[in-house]
């Protein structure tokens, strides 16, 4: 998922946070990439992978929206369905296995 691609789908149209939303996908991307396998291999598992870009957008999306460490919104602490994506991503990653 390219930065013009995420910022589209968080109706991000202008470039001041740029360097904040890069660094958060880049975090997100690991973030799921790690909790399903730390295998050097793992790469094309989840390049153009609908599901993990989804994944990717839903916590970018909160981290984006929650940056200060107390909010009036209630919390969780991965978004709903990443940790349903992670658990799938898990059942089918079967390098090393």
């Amino acid at each position: 998922m390219t930065l013009e691609e995420l910022k589209l789908a968080m109706r991000i149209d202008h470039d001041f946070d740029d360097g904040l939303i890069k660094q958060l996908k880049d975090t997100a991307e690991n973030y799921i990439m790690d909790a399903v396998t730390l295998s050097p291999n793992r790469e094309a598992f989840f390049k153009d992978n609908p599901k993990f870009n989804t994944a990717v957008m839903f916590l970018v999306g909160a981290w984006y929206e929650r940056r200060v460490s107390s909010t009036d919104k209630a919390l969780q602490e991965i978004p709903f369905g990443v940790t349903n994506f992670i658990q799938q991503f898990r059942g089918a990653y079967t390098d090393g296995v």
